[in-house]
């Protein structure tokens, strides 16, 4: 599938994982190791979503689903081509992927202090359904994991459907 330049292939199986490990300790502070992937994809309904730039990956994004509700596990999208709606068009993708599995709800939890997710949620109609006080640690800092939900409507589905 191409959109906005981008190709995504989506797989359940563990094809991919020291490639989304490689990426993912790029994106993240504290990344998860090939066998953190490994144990993820080999419980059923967990989805990996790569998105790819002229054939080179630049993003990914994990689900696990079971109707009619789905969670974010993680995303990433790296450094070098952050800003440019990569992530937006990877969770409009993944909705429909998820639709087509009939999913209606999607959950995530996202550390209060990272903006950049909080904004990127907000702007694709996740809604904060309450806190889990102090439940990340960073650098013996406490932060609190904010829960977010959205459910799924034909109007936050914002899929440019022109080839490019």
């Amino acid at each position: 599938m191409n959109i906005r330049g981008l190709n995504f292939e989506f797989t359940e199986t563990s094809s991919h994982v020291e490639l989304a490990a490689a990426m993912h300790q790029q994106c993240f502070s504290k990344p998860w190791d090939e066998a953190s992937f490994h144990s993820a994809m080999n419980i059923p309904g967990t989805v990996l979503v790569l998105a790819s730039e002229k054939s080179v990956p630049v993003a990914f994004l994990v689900y696990r689903y079971s109707e009619p509700e789905a969670e974010i596990l993680t995303l990433g999208v790296l450094p070098a081509v952050r800003q440019r709606s990569i992530a937006g068009a990877l969770l409009d993708q993944g909705r429909l992927y998820l639709q087509e599995r009939d999913v209606d709800t999607l959950w995530l939890e996202v550390s209060s202090r990272n903006k950049a997710a909080l904004c990127l949620y907000k702007s694709q109609g996740f809604k904060e359904t309450g806190r889990r006080k102090g439940y990340y640690q960073d650098g013996g800092k406490k932060e609190d994991a904010i829960i977010m939900k959205q459910i799924f409507s034909t109007s936050n589905l914002r899929i440019d459907k022109r080839k490019t």
